[in-house]
């Protein structure tokens, strides 16, 4: 991963990073996180994540500014960091995983069955780099990130990818801060993503960031700025909820 920093910064924030028993890839590499309690009370927990595409290294870079920035500060809402997901795909520079699947379309996601290897083969021409996996959450790093759900219980999601350069949510009507370099929009969702996982599933929304090019890298301080975002729209994203639940 690339990218200026302090090196001294990124051993103090790995030093203080964990791991679950069994959280590892299909190859057995750890699936490491680091963890920031927030100081308000009125602060979400918000989990953000990488890497989960193992040949998107600015996402990458962009989550190691995020700890140790993190490591420095006394944020407002409580944060965990995963910041590489795929560590075997990372590792040979791939997309998917060690096995061939692209662990954002193997979450089990309500009618996967139906749905997840038709679309696979009607939207993308069975492009393997879009293989959803065999059945639902087959893959270890899925699991992986579905035991970090279920502990965190994180009421709003990060997840940081590249190249198409927008900011992609999923979740309730808000009014978006306004971020120069990468415009609000919703893409929607496939079968299997975390973004319908968790919104549609699980009514947790989630917004995904398309870094574009080299951004990320040669303009981390704009991503210090689009934590802080993101840390505000998590916030509106479940005052949001809370006024429709009493609506209805």
């Amino acid at each position: 991963m690339a990218g200026k920093f302090a090196e001294t910064d990124l051993v103090e924030a790995c030093q203080a990073a964990a791991i679950f028993s069994g959280c590892a890839s299909e190859q057995q590499r750890p699936i490491f996180h680091f963890d920031k309690s927030g100081s308000d009370p009125k602060g979400k927990r918000i989990l953000a994540l990488s890497l989960i595409h193992g040949d998107e290294l600015p996402s990458g870079t962009v989550a190691r500014a995020w700890m140790t920035r993190l490591n420095r500060l006394s944020p407002r809402n409580t944060w965990r960091v995963i910041p590489v997901v795929n560590p075997d795909g990372l590792k040979k520079g791939t997309r998917t995983n060690s096995r061939g699947v692209d662990v954002n379309r193997n979450f089990p996601t309500k009618a996967w069955d139906d749905e997840a290897l038709q679309k696979w083969k009607s939207v993308t021409n069975e492009d393997p780099r879009r293989y959803p996996g065999p059945h639902a959450a087959s893959e270890s790093e899925t699991r992986c990130m579905m035991k970090h759900i279920d502990d965190f219980k994180p009421d709003f999601i990060v997840s940081i990818h590249t190249p198409l350069g927008v900011l992609d949510f999923d979740g309730p009507k808000v009014d978006f801060p306004q971020f120069k370099p990468l415009p609000w929009i919703s893409l929607g969702n496939f079968p299997g993503s975390l973004g319908r996982y968790m919104w549609k599933d699980h009514n947790v929304p989630v917004l995904t960031i398309e870094l574009k090019g080299p951004l990320g890298v040669r303009h981390l301080e704009q991503f210090d700025q689009l934590q802080d975002i993101s840390g505000t729209v998590a916030i509106q994203a479940n005052e949001a909820k809370s006024k429709s639940t009493n609506k209805d």
